[in-house]
């Protein structure tokens, strides 16, 4: 009976440092490489599926918030261009003005903006960015391009109404350029005026210009008004009519000289 049971652990024995022999081999241990191999490539494949998934989202979100922010910042630099080049226009726009300043020794002055144009068919005025403020007064010249354009006929504290040449309402003493003759100018109707009082033997041409006599205390006087297209006689009566096309263009008003007095 000994003798069975140490047979079988005899062999038990030998089973187990042949097993192990095996396990320890260079030839069994490439063969379990092998057989883990797909096991091992298919957690690497999926370990390599998730951090691309993670990453594509997290580079794509990054991504749009990235190309978002490079939008709005591309805005504001288009804003702030957009504000320098209205800055630039502006300043050239009153190079002009400074130098007709300086040509008529013009000494209180104030550059306006025109922010408002009439919509009133039985008059003709506009309105600009200065006022009771910026010491505008009513009855103050209001020049654009070197011509008389209109006359400030409301003041507010920041901003005032502008009459212009073209309204019946205005009227101002004038003379011609040439001759010299002194009449006086009543605005008419879009572009057009006339002069009044004008005697049968008073020098006045067709094509000659009509300017003011003095502006306020007298700092300067010349400035266009218009020039004389069509003078008619009138039958029966003592003054002769004559029409005047001002260069005041409604069309076309932005930066204005407003000559204080």
């Amino acid at each position: 009976m000994k003798r069975i049971v140490n047979k079988k652990l005899l062999l038990l024995a030998i089973s187990l440092a042949i097993i192990f022999s095996i396990l320890s081999s260079d030839f069994f241990k490439s063969k379990s490489l092998d057989i883990v191999y797909p096991v091992q490539k298919g957690i690497s494949l999926v370990n390599n599926t998730l951090s691309y998934i993670i990453h594509f989202f997290y580079d794509k979100s990054f991504t749009y918030h990235k190309i978002k922010s490079l939008e709005e910042e591309n805005q504001k630099l288009k804003a702030e261009i957009l504000k320098y080049k209205n800055q630039i226009s502006g300043i050239e726009k009153t190079y002009p003005i400074l130098d007709f300043v300086k040509k008529y020794q013009i000494q209180n002055y104030e550059i306006a903006k025109v922010i408002g144009i009439s919509t009133d068919n039985w008059s003709d005025f506009f309105f600009i960015d200065k006022g009771r403020k910026n010491g505008i007064k009513v009855g103050d010249l209001v020049l654009k391009d070197g011509f008389l354009i209109g006359v400030v006929k409301n003041v507010g504290d920041f901003s005032s109404e502008v009459l212009t040449v073209s309204d019946e309402n205005f009227k101002i003493t004038v003379r011609t350029r040439k001759t010299q003759e002194i009449s006086f100018f009543q605005g008419l109707e879009k572009n057009k005026g006339i002069l009044k009082y004008v005697r049968p033997e008073q020098d006045i041409r067709i094509g000659d210009i009509v300017e003011t006599t003095v502006i306020n205390s007298g700092a300067a006087e010349g400035i266009p008004i218009g020039i004389i297209r069509k003078i008619s006689p009138k039958e029966g009566e003592f003054f002769r009519e004559v029409e005047v096309e001002t260069f005041y263009y409604p069309y076309n008003l932005d930066i204005v000289l407003v000559v204080k007095r």
